[in-house]
């Protein structure tokens, strides 16, 4: 009787003990989750589960702010996007952020880098307003009419103009419709020249800017300042008057 008494008690104290090391076990995980965490973005306390750390530089911003920051850049079209921290210069890639970004951005994200790969020779767009979809010239003998895969209209990729479907393009060159292009060319650039309208040192592309600071995002992924129309480069310092 009295060894089963002893038995009885030691199993009681076994499992005092394991209810210990549970409580302890609790106490530390609850210690580990309750950690914050500030971001250097918004400033806001935030959890560990909420951080969101760039592998390569380990700056770690909380998962809402490195989004909005990323979609930011692409909606100015912004092909290299870089690390949030001033001072660093790494390199972010959609792969790296597809665990807090939407698909759709993602994608797009990636189309501009694709078109951005490409050289300036070789893109052809869609010259109707209401499309203006890039298209690529693999090299393979002259275009010039082509369908546009997304409005399904022809046009010329020469003379980058609706099909002329009753000349060919030397034709159009010369005829009336080809210097009444010509005429609005020269219009436009009295325009471009009156309203002192910048163009990009890149694709040559005028850009008029209609408010916000002098750096200018343009669609073929070029960074440049509007002032002086030189490439932008981070802290870049423009001495040129204001247009």
């Amino acid at each position: 009787m009295r060894q089963n008494r002893m038995k009885r008690k030691s199993l009681a104290a076994d499992r005092d003990d394991e209810k210990k090391k549970t409580k302890k076990a609790s106490a530390t995980y609850r210690g580990k989750s309750s950690k914050r965490f500030s971001c250097v973005i918004c400033f806001d306390s935030v959890s560990i589960s909420n951080i969101f750390t760039i592998t390569s530089c380990k700056h770690r911003f909380c998962a809402n702010c490195i989004s909005k920051y990323v979609n930011i850049q692409i909606n100015k079209n912004a092909v290299k996007v870089s690390c949030p921290n001033p001072e660093c210069s790494v390199e972010l890639k959609p792969q790296h952020l597809q665990s807090v970004l939407p698909k759709q951005v993602i994608i797009e994200w990636e189309s501009a880098i694709y078109e951005s790969s490409i050289s300036l020779e070789q893109k052809i767009y869609c010259p109707y307003q209401n499309c203006s979809l890039m298209l690529v010239n693999d090299g393979e003998g002259v275009v010039t009419s082509c369908e546009c895969p997304s409005c399904h209209r022809l046009f010329c990729a020469q003379c980058k103009v609706p099909w002329h479907a009753d000349m060919n393009c030397r034709e159009f060159q010369k005829s009336k419709t080809g210097r009444d292009e010509k005429q609005l060319d020269l219009k436009f650039w009295e325009l471009a020249k009156r309203k002192k309208w910048q163009r990009c040192p890149k694709c040559s592309m005028h850009v008029q800017r209609d408010g916000g600071c002098e750096h200018i995002s343009c669609r073929c992924g070029c960074n440049f300042c509007y002032k002086c129309g030189k490439d932008w480069i981070h802290g870049h310092a423009c001495n040129t008057p204001r247009l």
